[in-house]
């Protein structure tokens, strides 16, 4: 889908936050540098982002030392240049999630997981939203809140 589709960020941005399967998350490493490892993702019914972790990754000690977080979601484009997909960048903390709350919703986005959803060193993370950034194409850009991600109310897109 392009962003012409839609008539809004808010709406396209809620669009990726739904469609994205996969992410870049970035997190605090070692010595304070960022750390950006892929992860799957499947969103909550709320919109927000949920990701299935391993205790052992990187990425989860680091999450464990500090929640703040970036997650980069692109939108699913079948152009040969990824850069003409909207992407939304999100930002704000992660908190553990009950695996009951979401187990079902994820196994329906990523089958393969059924493999090792249940391994006592995976588990359910979301990202509480503070902050999002979406870059469509033609220099369509916005700032969205998490409200305008995940609640209600319009936003046009800005006057170029």
């Amino acid at each position: 889908m392009s962003q012409d589709v839609f008539q809004s960020p808010k709406a396209l941005g809620r669009f990726i936050l739904r469609e994205a399967l996969f992410g870049s998350l970035a997190s605090e490493g070692e010595g304070g540098y960022p750390y950006v490892s892929l992860v799957g993702v499947a969103a909550m019914s709320s919109g927000a982002p949920v990701m299935l972790l391993s205790n052992l990754a990187r990425h989860t000690i680091n999450v464990r030392k500090d929640p703040r977080v970036s997650l980069l979601l692109t939108e699913r484009s079948k152009a040969h240049d990824p850069l003409q997909a909207a992407r939304l960048t999100v930002t704000g903390k992660v908190t553990p999630v009950e695996k009951s709350e979401i187990r079902a919703r994820y196994l329906v986005r990523h089958p393969e997981a059924a493999k090792y959803v249940d391994f006592a060193d995976f588990g359910f993370w979301s990202i509480a939203i503070e902050h999002g950034h979406l870059v469509a194409t033609f220099g369509k850009i916005a700032d969205l809140t998490a409200e305008e991600l995940l609640g209600s109310g319009g936003l046009n897109w800005p006057a170029n």
